[in-house]
């Protein structure tokens, strides 16, 4: 169950970072895209400009030889107004100053004239020369249809036509740069998405460990718990069993020959009922947590009643009971909570202290809080056992033979941290077993 939780925690993280890095990697090649096709918009409008200006180039008609003397690049032949001619292709070229600020294109562009007959006049080049075939191709395309603008992607060119006095005035420009920009945006984000995305992974996975440890740690404990509950509820269970069976096979026995056997049941009924009440308590205690309300209590005269509770019980052990309780400790508490704490480290500490032996409460103001602890001088606890005392049905080997079911001091800890406190143990031999809860 928890490695399925862990696959759905990474896929549903996956899927969210995907869904995140594809709207990003769409919109990156969006903007290219029309970064892009800006360029080749403006090198139209540049053409279309020096077209209305009048050129600064004497046309010639298609498939003719230019006049001797101004064939492109020669002496008499002024520049282009857009730039060098087709031996510079690929160079960065200046177009002219639209709005005031210089652009830098690379897209060459052709300007021709397109007569009404069909037949075109090839007034100025940009960047580069263009095949007789594909400049054919292209105006037989443009001739064909009425748009004023468009795309010929079998030849990656654009176009644009405007009216003009002997026919129409159309523009050509190559969309190469327009698919080699938004080629290598693809190339580059598709590389930067999977490798994110790889990354990601890597990071989920360990989050996801991170994250399902403390769901794995309490998953287990739900089975420990259960585990020992059933293991606590078998022992009683197994004796009432065996005594009614005993009970059957004598039903002509009186009730006082069958004393025993009915005494045996009602000890084990009850000790089946402290452990459903402890089991009860705990519950309530987890509760506790959430819905208990704090109010300003003296946690001294709490901590005095607590003590005067206890005192037959630790005079019919020959315990003594001590206590070092500073006055007026006033705190947020609660005040059957505080008692119900109180009263289960005292009932530890009495039930484990050896015959005729000492237990200290104390009460100390520290700071802004306090500090409510319980020390007595059994047995200490091994310091093996000591980060498990809190835990649900654990129980050292020394605290099998007393009794009890292990749960007295996970309601404790339960109890203190509903008060906003924080239990403690320590265990040695100079200074016994102390358990203090930091308020």
């Amino acid at each position: 169950m928890l490695k399925r939780l862990k696959r759905r925690f990474i896929l549903i993280n996956m899927l969210l970072v995907g869904v995140a890095v594809a709207v990003m990697f769409g919109a990156v090649c969006v903007l290219t895209y029309r970064n892009a096709r800006s360029q080749v918009d403006r090198a139209i409008e540049n053409a279309l400009r020096v077209a209305d200006s009048g050129g600064q180039q004497r046309p010639w008609e298609s498939g003719e030889e230019p006049p001797a003397g101004e064939a492109p690049g020669s002496e008499n032949q002024p520049d282009a107004p857009n730039g060098p001619r087709g031996e510079d292709r690929g160079r960065d070229i200046r177009l002219p100053s639209i709005g005031g600020k210089d652009e830098i294109s690379y897209v060459y562009t052709v300007t021709v004239i397109l007569h009404d007959d069909g037949s075109y006049t090839r007034l100025d080049m940009f960047g580069a020369d263009m095949e007789d075939e594909i400049l054919d191709q292209a105006v037989a395309k443009v001739a064909a249809t009425s748009k004023s603008s468009g795309t010929i992607r079998s030849l990656n060119l654009a176009w644009r036509r405007v009216p003009a006095t002997d026919g129409a005035c159309v523009v050509f420009a190559s969309t190469d740069y327009l698919s080699d920009s938004l080629r290598s945006t693809a190339i580059i984000s598709g590389a930067v998405c999977v490798g994110s995305l790889l990354l990601f992974f890597g990071v989920s996975y360990v989050l996801a460990g991170i994250v399902i440890r403390p769901t794995a740690e309490a998953w287990e404990k739900q089975k420990r718990f259960v585990a020992d509950a059933s293991h606590d509820l078998k022992t009683p269970l197994t004796v009432i069993l065996a005594n009614a069976d005993i009970l059957r096979a004598k039903p002509s026995a009186t009730v006082g020959e069958q004393m025993q056997w009915v005494e045996g049941t009602a000890e084990e009924a009850e000790r089946m009922r402290g452990l459903v009440n402890q089991m009860l308590e705990l519950a309530k205690s987890e509760d506790a947590q959430r819905t208990l309300t704090l109010s300003p209590l003296s946690l001294s005269e709490l901590t005095e009643r607590t003590v005067l509770q206890f005192e037959p019980l630790a005079f019919e052990r020959g315990i003594t009971l001590e206590s070092e309780i500073d006055p007026n400790v006033i705190l947020p508490s609660h005040s059957e909570t505080f008692v119900r704490l109180a009263h289960i480290l005292l009932d530890n500490a009495v039930k484990y202290s050896p015959d005729n032996a000492a237990v200290t409460v104390r009460l100390q103001a520290h700071g802004t809080g306090a500090v409510f602890s319980v020390q007595n001088f059994g047995t200490p606890i091994s310091p093996n056992d000591l980060p498990h005392l809190f835990e649900r049905f654990w129980r050292a080997d020394k605290a099998r033979s007393v009794g009890g079911f292990g749960l007295g001091l996970s309601i404790a800890k339960n109890l203190a941290e509903a008060l906003r406190g924080k239990i403690s143990v320590t265990s040695t031999l100079q200074t016994g077993t102390v358990f203090s809860v930091r308020f």
